[in-house]
């Protein structure tokens, strides 16, 4: 009788085991992210921003001085934006600009000469196959060095009180359509780069730069929403935050921004102090208290050599070297009821093979009438713990019954699959205990 008190003890233990391992997995899964629906149409949601920067320009002044401040400014466009151009760098390139300590534009003497001109810009607009006046439908945006518009966005003071706006159909021409002028009073535009992005966000989940005649961005959105009663779990569990937990100025792209900066002080010794993510009319420049120097177009080396960009949206910032692959995660989250806007992006050159038109073409428009939607909701299933089916969600206050429910029947079924044991069982001999209780022998 005694000799199996060893086993018994070595089998409570192997309960105990499993059951913190299926505890651990169970509450893990809390919040699940599911389709809700395939036939959502474009018109539930917000047409989304576009911002337009010309990335790299030709000066028409061919003297010294303005032929150099060209080749810095392309030069800085391409290493903080992480252009094509920037994977062919090299350190030589970034010697020849050692009096250029501020690699802001703005502190340069030529830089008010540079500024666009949204009359002069644009040549043609188009809203939903509709023309409008280009300058009626973007501002001046105060992304890098002020030399942006941008379209449908929240987050600018002049911004018209409609935005953001939405449309109700796909394909070509169904919603953004404008043409740029290259060559502008004083330089002739090279490229250009578009960005794609939620209205109340500043940047979004890439960046597309062409050189060529027509860029055409087509659009597939996801919208995502989450229940109330997700709220109840860690940010860590749901990765997302609710609207009223998001405070001024802590959006998820002013994250990201941040964790980016942080990020070129610790690997380039240096800080920044340019106007970014500003809102039209407002200075938005993030002071460095570290006493560090003010990055230089020589630092600019760093900042490709660590592939730094200080406009990505990534969450993750990749540190591989020599074939050892390494992250930074920034740990910023999106909100919880939000669309993504994801592009694919196709160019074509309209001219001949030698030279350009006189006209760059940008079409931003939705692929399809229809859109996924998602839902992050909280879900206690029976037999989730051994990997297999679900039960439909349930209300809040039904919860806490399910999980003793749903823990009974787990636990339960572990305990007989390791010690032969049931509630049943249990309950039977504790009833054998008493003898009011007793069953006669041979029942």
């Amino acid at each position: 009788r005694y000799a199996r008190i060893p086993l018994k003890i070595v089998a409570a233990i192997a309960t105990v085991y499993v059951s913190v391992l299926s505890s651990e997995r169970y509450f893990y899964y809390w919040v699940q992210t599911t389709i809700e629906r395939t036939d959502m149409h474009v018109s539930e949601i917000k047409f989304p921003a576009v911002t337009i920067i010309p990335m790299n320009f030709t000066s028409l002044n061919r003297s010294q001085q303005s032929v150099r401040y060209e080749r810095a400014f392309n030069l800085v466009q391409s290493v903080i934006w992480q252009t094509p151009v920037a994977a062919r760098l090299k350190e030589d390139n970034f010697t020849e600009f050692p009096d250029l300590d501020d690699f802001s534009l703005t502190s340069w003497s030529i830089s008010a000469s540079w500024q666009l001109n949204c009359q002069f810009f644009f040549t043609e607009c188009q809203w939903r196959r509709q023309p409008v006046n280009c300058c009626d439908i973007f501002r001046p945006g105060k992304t890098f060095n002020g030399f942006a518009f941008v379209f449908n966005t929240e987050l600018a003071l002049d911004r018209d009180p409609t935005w953001p706006w939405s449309v109700a159909a796909s394909g070509s021409q169904s919603g953004l359509n404008v043409k740029i002028r290259r060559k502008q009073s004083l330089y002739t535009v090279n490229s250009l780069g578009v960005i794609v992005h939620e209205p109340d966000q500043y940047l979004g989940m890439s960046i597309d730069y062409s050189s060529e005649d027509r860029i055409v961005v087509p659009v597939e959105p996801l919208s995502f929403s989450a229940e109330e009663d997700v709220r109840a779990r860690p940010i860590s569990m749901r990765r997302c935050y609710f609207k009223s937990e998001i405070t001024e100025k802590a959006s998820r792209s002013e994250c990201i921004y941040k964790c980016h900066y942080h990020y070129i002080l610790s690997k380039c010794n240096c800080t920044i102090n340019i106007p970014v993510h500003a809102k039209s009319g407002e200075e938005n420049t993030i002071k460095d208290t570290t006493g560090s120097r003010l990055c230089g177009v020589q630092d600019l080396y760093c900042f490709n050599k660590h592939k730094l960009t200080l406009f990505s949206m990534s969450n993750i910032i990749e540190e591989s070297r020599d074939n050892k692959f390494s992250t930074v995660d920034c740990g910023c989250f999106p909100q919880c009821d939000h669309t993504q806007y994801h592009t694919s992006t196709y160019t074509e050159k309209m001219s001949t093979f030698t030279s350009h038109a006189s006209e760059i073409e940008i079409d931003v428009y939705f692929q399809e009438e229809t859109l996924f939607s998602y839902r992050s909701m909280l879900r206690f299933t029976l037999i989730d713990l051994m990997g297999k089916g679900r039960v439909a969600p349930l209300q809040f206050q039904i919860l806490i019954v399910s999980i003793y429910l749903c823990g009974a029947v787990s636990y339960g079924g572990i305990a007989g699959l390791i010690m032969g044991i049931s509630v049943l069982g249990g309950v039977n001999a504790l009833l054998d205990r008493f003898a009011c209780c007793r069953l006669p022998n041979g029942s």
